[in-house]
């Protein structure tokens, strides 16, 4: 990458960093951010606004990177492209970008594309090779998937044959708020509704139109196995054309 490409990206990045609309639509990708997750994201921006850059790339990569937080998998990116953080890495930045880019966000599709351009071939090689093992771990299809999996182990306590004298009501203690509580049928309900939207959203996010999306009806080995089968369709992006900067 020449210089003058690697100050235009830097300028593009800094842009990107303020870009209220790409921070918007780089949510975790379960579609449910709880309070938690908001407040983390809030202290990790300030952690980095102060300069406080390990401890913000600690948060970044090892807190909001799992939960599918496209913008926190920018971050990391673009602290590694610049060395803030963590040892400046070239190539770790670009499979970081590309999977932040994964749902076709046009400010991180755009320096995922810039920095692809300058990259010789071994780089690309190399590239490839780190985005296809951090997208096996983090890209929206696994974080959903991983959610979807935890809802149908919480509904299986409530199913089934009951203990000897249980009455048909049951009360359910929530365990994040153990002040709060619901009846077993309202938090089946709950959970079946969150299920249910969460599948349709996996089977739209990995263009599977044949599906099951009824949580009553879904076998979860099924819906993995597509997951599974897709991930191996290595090609996130074609190779940007050098021509484009010229």
């Amino acid at each position: 990458m020449s210089k003058f490409q690697k100050i235009l990206l830097v300028v593009l990045v800094g842009l990107l960093a303020v870009s209220a609309e790409a921070q918007q639509s780089a949510a975790p990708s379960t579609g449910f951010a709880d309070s938690r997750t908001l407040k983390v994201q809030r202290k990790v921006n300030d952690l980095f606004e102060r300069g406080e850059y390990e401890r913000a790339y600690f948060i970044y990569r090892n807190e909001l990177v799992p939960l599918g937080d496209k913008y926190a998998q920018y971050m990391v990116g673009f602290m590694n492209l610049t060395g803030k953080g963590v040892e400046e890495d070239s190539v770790a930045a670009s499979a970081w970008y590309r999977l932040a880019a994964e749902r076709g966000t046009p400010e991180f599709v755009a320096v995922r594309d810039f920095l692809l351009i300058g990259m010789t071939p071994e780089e690309r090689s190399q590239s490839d090779e780190l985005f296809l093992e951090i997208r096996s771990e983090y890209s929206d299809l696994v974080v959903l998937l991983a959610s979807i999996k935890r809802g149908v182990r919480e509904m299986k306590p409530t199913t089934g044959s009951r203990l000897p004298g249980q009455s048909r009501s049951i009360t359910v203690v929530e365990a994040r708020s153990p002040n709060q509580s619901r009846s077993n049928t309202e938090f089946r309900r709950g959970i079946t509704s969150k299920l249910e939207r969460q599948l349709v959203m996996l089977a739209e996010l990995g263009d599977f139109p044949d599906m099951e999306t009824n949580p009553s009806r879904v076998d979860i080995d099924d819906v993995e196995q597509l997951v599974n089968e897709r991930l191996r369709m290595t090609p996130d992006t074609s190779t940007p054309d050098q021509s484009t900067l010229d």
